[in-house]
């Protein structure tokens, strides 16, 4: 039996907003050409390939992906670190999304596998996130295992 999520249309304005937002789009796999900042409208964009985390039921043993839209306003300045913008086929597993305000702007990373960065500089926390297509079957459900030391 498949069990889908609606299609999710988020807006967020303040770092609680933005960390459910990090929680639905982790593991989500972006290309390096699904990537975008418009200077003159001061947004950072992205189309990717979510995994549906709020899925309940699937059917099937990895889970369901779909395609999702995500927006930053209010940007100022990109940079990036371990990433080859002219590899556009590159493919990034983004893992958070994390912002750390201070008193007349913001920085909001972009958390990627494998030590990649996307730091936006804004005046706000201020974008939204949009499903775009209806979910697809995975076969793996993305997997952290981690090791417990002693």
């Amino acid at each position: 039996m498949i069990v889908t999520a609606p299609r999710l249309h988020l807006g967020f304005t303040d770092a609680d907003d933005l960390a459910i937002v990090s929680a639905l789009v982790q593991d989500a796999v972006v290309k390096t050409a699904d990537l975008i900042y418009l200077g003159t409208a001061r947004r950072f964009a992205l189309v990717a390939n979510r995994f549906c985390w709020e899925a309940e039921e699937t059917g099937h043993d990895g889970g369901l992906r779909r395609r999702c839209g995500l927006h930053f306003d209010t940007v100022r300045k990109v940079r990036t670190r371990g990433i080859d913008r002219d590899a556009v086929e590159q493919v990034l597993n983004l893992l958070a999304i994390e912002a750390e305000e201070t008193e007349d702007a913001v920085s909001i990373d972009l958390v990627f596998a494998g030590d990649a960065l996307i730091r936006l500089e804004a005046e706000t926390i201020d974008g939204g996130m949009k499903d775009l297509t209806e979910p697809w079957p995975t076969p793996r459900a993305p997997n952290h295992d981690i090791e417990e030391k002693a």
